[in-house]
């Protein structure tokens, strides 16, 4: 009976292994991908790359599986070839909703809703000219240009508030050209660029959740507002900075810098403080400190790139220059990410001609390992 019992347990656990390998080979039939090496797993499963293309041409999505150390390109094309114009143009932020893969294409005035892993398109949500979203509570929020266009008139933007249950929206006008969201206390902050404005904007809208309606505006010492996080019970905001243009010579116009890209805390009380010293072109958070990247020189009309590493309780930071770093592998950086799960730091080398690269340096900007990617590569997310 003991040998009988043993050999049922035997069969039982093989049949449990047979089908676990079967669920897990499942969720990449069809995809076809290349080994690359890129350590171990470290928390994570897998790397979602969102590569922008060469504007306006087509966007492409990027899978890299740490597991089985294998990058897929183009794993939209790859799961829906019926689909020929492929995920869309211009993409420009995506997230995790209810367990799909949001993903907003902002040339496409779209967002794909996708499956995952399978990638397999559920169906596209009309939305104009779609910047980033968020997620709180039952509905995914969503910020827009609106019918804005650079050069013309100025146009607000606005916020899109999706149902996740039923894919209806509603729209709320905001300020100029919105872009980045953070959620707090039941208030929607919403960070106003007018970046296709002769005169940018500095504002802040805020949104009551419960109402969905603005409650007011908080101006910012700082303007052309751009991404957003939330931490501590202060809500960090970046901008695209200021530049100045005149005429040197009849024809030949020189740009100069007339304001930093600058990082700047926000209290929800309305409160606010410029982090002096960092140049926050992109920035991510991770644990309690905004990563950011920007030029350390872009007053003096120079050239330092610096990796910066502010802790979000009392805005002190540690900057890490390129130049004389394994940072300095990197030409062009467009795209930011870091890890929680083991402090490795991903930055999106991108070429708006010819494939890109994504970099990995661990927490103290040690390079890793590097893979090729798609064209203008601007966009990471963890699974």
């Amino acid at each position: 009976m003991k040998k009988l019992s043993l050999l049922v347990f035997s069969m039982v656990l093989a049949a449990i292994v047979a089908g676990c390998t079967k669920e897990n080979a499942s969720e990449i039939t069809g995809f076809t991908g290349i080994e690359v090496e890129v350590g171990k797993n470290n928390g994570n499963s897998r790397l979602l790359i969102l590569n922008e293309g060469a504007f306006p041409g087509a966007s492409t999505l990027d899978l890299l599986d740490f597991k089985t150390k294998t990058y897929y390109a183009d794993v939209f094309g790859q799961a829906n070839p019926e689909v020929p114009q492929g995920i869309g143009n211009t993409g420009n932020d995506m997230a995790w909703v209810d367990g799909n893969l949001w993903v907003l294409l902002n040339a496409s005035n779209q967002v794909a809703v996708l499956a995952f892993p399978s990638c397999k398109l559920i169906r596209t949500l009309a939305v104009d000219s779609p910047r980033h979203i968020t997620v709180e509570g039952q509905y995914a929020y969503i910020s827009s240009y609106g019918a804005a266009v650079y050069g013309g008139d100025p146009v607000e933007g606005k916020v899109y508030r999706i149902n996740l249950s039923t894919y209806a929206s509603e729209e709320l006008t905001v300020g100029y050209q919105p872009e980045g969201l953070a959620v707090s206390g039941g208030k929607l902050y919403v960070a106003n660029s007018g970046g296709y404005n002769w005169v940018h904007d500095n504002r802040v809208s805020v949104i009551d959740i419960n109402t969905f309606k603005v409650e007011k505006q908080i101006e910012l010492p700082v303007s052309n507002l751009n991404l957003m996080e939330m931490m501590g019970g202060k809500i960090w905001v970046n901008t695209y900075g200021e530049s100045t243009w005149y005429e040197e010579t009849p024809g030949n116009w020189v740009q100069t810098v007339s304001a930093p890209m600058s990082l700047v805390f926000l209290e929800t009380n309305g409160t606010s403080q410029v982090i002096e010293g960092v140049h926050a072109d992109k920035m991510t958070l991770a644990g309690a400190y905004i990563y950011a990247f920007g030029n350390d020189a872009e007053m003096t009309g120079g050239y330092d790139l610096c990796l910066y590493k502010v802790n979000t309780a009392d805005g002190t930071f540690k900057a890490t220059h390129f130049a004389g770093s394994d940072l300095s592998r990197i030409g062009y950086p467009y795209g930011l990410l870091v890890n929680p799960a083991n402090g490795d730091i991903y930055i999106c080398d991108a070429s708006f001609t010819a494939g890109s690269k994504l970099h990995c340096f661990d927490a103290n900007c040690k390079w890793k390992w590097t893979v090729d990617t798609g064209v203008g590569t601007g966009h990471l997310l963890l699974q």
